[in-house]
């Protein structure tokens, strides 16, 4: 029995989710994302397209594409309340839903289908669609498969609201004439190189790879295996339903204004360092590496892009202490900030591993300082149990100004 896997991506999600709250902006053009010069477009709505605008780009070339463009300020708590809706719709349906977005997910509709369709998949999933709309007010695309990576593939090909479903059979017809850039795995950088050596659809790809050009291969490199496997339809199908253990935990921001204000950005990355150790405290994780990341004012023409520099430090022992890693942060933030003006500024935890799990070698150092520790507890426990009453104690223990008052003055 062949596997029903689909890939569900929500359309122009944080978008919809203002049409929602105002109906008014629908079929305008809007873009959502960051306000002023400094801004970037998030998404856009489909209206915004037609004049040229997309994800990523900045806003103020946004709005010199379209004078009459309405740009909304992100919010995120609306849009993860959303989400939550999305994934436990989808849920009503299959308990194999892995979400690997905001906005998308896969889910595997085998058993349900099979149990509950009606002999016509676009039929079933329309009904599908029109129950997340009236359930949610969300609009969806979808993509249908044998495999996680065919069904990625669909839901991209018909756009707003489009069912794409994919067999085999149908991968040379559907797949195959495709740009090769639209290939779900291959990147920005890649994509240009294979085009100048003739890979200009996903076709040329696979054909390339299989005839072991040396070219094709040499870019694609270990790669090259997975990808015939994909272009086969024998890639994986299997739904990952288990949380996912972050390797990383980080945060960016764009700033309201340029700065080369060095008090100001340093101090904005130690707050964005404050929220993630409260990430970091409630994944019970630890961290040995640090990253910053700049985001430079000056717009690159030849890149079409403002151009990004992350620099890490890497610490002796993994932890989670707070002042250890704001400290950290502030030593990484005066060796690599240099004065440029930038408009966005990032924090991460890189190298994450489980507290409970931790096996720190102490240091020479490390164990005198912990053996002087012993002693000094040694001594003030000495000199209570003489007096009978706890009246000495070490600063660190001193949780507030009450223990001051109740006798230890």
């Amino acid at each position: 029995m062949s596997r029903i896997i689909l890939h569900i991506d929500l359309n122009t999600f944080f978008v919809r989710c203002e049409e929602i709250k105002n109906p008014l902006l629908e079929g305008k053009p809007v873009a959502v994302g960051g306000v002023g010069r400094g801004g970037i477009v998030s998404t856009c709505s489909y209206k915004a397209r037609e004049y040229g605008i997309h994800s990523g780009m900045p806003m103020f070339q946004a709005q010199m594409l379209c004078k009459n463009l309405i740009v909304i300020p992100c919010d995120f708590h609306n849009y993860e309340l959303y989400s939550r809706e999305f994934i436990h719709y989808v849920r009503t349906y299959t308990s194999l839903v892995e979400q690997t977005s905001v906005d998308e997910c896969f889910a595997d509709f085998t058993n349900v289908y099979y149990q509950y369709g009606n002999n016509n998949i676009d039929e079933f999933l329309k009904e599908f669609q029109i129950g997340l709309f009236n359930k949610t007010k969300l609009k969806c695309s979808i993509g249908v498969a044998p495999t996680k990576f065919l069904a990625k593939m669909g839901s991209d090909m018909k756009k707003p609201n489009g069912i794409t479903i994919i067999r085999k059979k149908d991968i040379p017809s559907k797949i195959f004439p495709l740009p090769i850039k639209t290939f779900f795995g291959i990147g920005k950088k890649t994509y240009p190189i294979l085009e100048e050596i003739g890979i200009k659809t996903i076709g040329d790809l696979y054909y390339g790879i299989k005839s072991q050009r040396d070219d094709v291969n040499g870019i694609i490199g270990s790669f090259s295996t997975s990808i015939i496997s994909e272009l086969e339809g024998n890639s994986s199908f299997k739904i990952n339903t288990a949380p996912s253990d972050p390797k990383s935990i980080g945060t960016t921001s764009t700033f309201e204004e340029n700065s080369d204000d060095s008090e100001f950005i340093l101090s904005f990355m130690i707050q964005q360092t404050k929220s993630i150790l409260k990430e970091l405290h409630k994944a019970k994780k630890l961290t040995k590496t640090i990253q910053l990341t700049y985001k430079n004012a000056k717009f690159d023409e030849e890149s079409c892009q403002f151009k990004v520099k992350q620099f890490s430090k890497t610490l002796m022992n993994p932890t989670n202490n707070d002042d250890t890693i704001i400290e950290a942060v502030r030593n990484l933030f005066k060796e690599t900030y240099n004065g440029q003006l930038i408009r966005m500024s990032g924090v991460c935890f890189q190298n994450l591993t489980d507290a409970k799990d931790a096996k720190i070698q102490m240091t020479f150092d490390d164990f005198e300082n912990d053996d002087s520790i012993d002693k000094t507890h040694d001594i003030i426990e000495s000199l209570n149990r003489e007096i009978n009453k706890k009246m000495f104690f070490r600063a660190s223990e001193l949780k507030d100004e009450d223990l001051f008052k109740n006798g230890s003055k």
